[in-house]
């Protein structure tokens, strides 16, 4: 039996920051949900967030989303919500991978579990936002009473940056293009090819354009690094977040770090396209795969349990 998924509750944790806010201030600006709980330890900066939005909720004629400053010591006297989004992180330092945040950020993760366990209550979905979303919601389903298939990962970025390269590898427009990443949010990336489409149309590319496009949707990390902004991606995943939300909301599959075991019995949360169905974040059918495209989804689950495990071991 489906049903439709309605958040009209959300609670965010690590609103303060620069993609928890942004994620916020979006939400806040739609008439889809009811209340937003916000939940930071930096509670001041949470307040002026807070007043901020409701005055642009103003100019925006927006005003239906009810913001909510919560402690976060009181998470647990709350009523369960629909969704609970993840998106704590310790300062961002890049350095040339998504892994440099993992130890740290799993200590925020298991800091904030509690809470989190009890804001999601019996049905609530779980989005972890915070790099690396994968590796932390596989690391939620093994440590938490949550039902592994309530918690999933937002991972639309990767998508985004495909379009991206094969919009300058082609010079048109990025608008004109679709194109989709699965896998793992990061080296373990799955490009999509055979789904890459023109004005709707099928695009087919020859080995050298795939390979300068694979070298610059690859090297987006690096390259960002690089320039060492001290800040994750505040416009683009605030942005895409709402966005990934709204699809779930709308039945439409959105690409997400769902729970998955493959055929070598390896559980982790690998980006694929998703429904909600019946409370949990499912993948659809992989026909939209072809057979190379499969064996490198089978085996970015293998490495992303791994990592998983390796970190679990990291911490106890």
């Amino acid at each position: 039996m489906t049903q439709t998924w309605s958040p009209r509750r959300v609670a965010i944790l690590g609103a303060s920051g620069l993609t928890g806010a942004g994620l916020a201030h979006q939400l806040s600006l739609s008439d889809d949900y009811d209340e937003i709980l916000l939940f930071d330890l930096k509670e001041n900066v949470l307040q002026a967030h807070a007043i901020d939005m409701r005055e642009a909720q103003i100019v925006a004629g927006r005003t239906r989303a009810r913001l909510v400053v919560v402690p976060l010591d009181r998470a647990a006297e709350q009523e369960p919500v629909d969704l609970v989004v993840f998106a704590a992180s310790l300062p961002e330092t890049p350095d040339g991978t998504r892994e440099a945040f993992l130890q740290g950020n799993l200590g925020v993760l298991d800091a904030v579990r509690p809470a989190i366990e009890a804001l999601a209550g019996e049905t609530g979905l779980v989005m972890i936002v915070t790099n690396p979303a994968d590796v932390l919601a596989t690391c939620l389903a093994h440590t938490s009473g949550i039902h592994p298939a309530r918690i999933f990962g937002y991972c639309l970025n990767d998508s985004a940056r495909f379009i991206a390269a094969i919009s300058r590898e082609l010079e048109v427009d990025p608008g004109r293009l679709d194109a989709l990443v699965i896998g793992e949010h990061g080296d373990g990336q799955v490009l999509v090819w055979s789904g890459v489409t023109l004005d709707g149309a099928p695009l087919v590319l020859d080995a050298a354009q795939r390979a300068r496009i694979d070298a610059d949707a690859r090297g987006w990390f690096r390259r960002w690094s690089d320039l060492r902004p001290g800040r994750s991606s505040g416009w683009t995943t605030p942005v895409g977040s709402a966005r990934t939300i709204a699809q779930l909301a709308a039945g439409e599959p959105v690409p997400v770090a769902v729970w998955r075991r493959d055929g070598d019995g390896n559980d982790s949360h690998t980006t694929l396209l998703a429904v909600v169905r019946d409370d949990t974040v499912a993948p659809t059918p992989l026909d939209y795969l072809d057979d190379a495209e499969r064996a490198a989804v089978d085996e970015a689950s293998a490495a992303l349990a791994d990592k998983a495990l390796r970190a679990a071991a990291l911490t106890h």
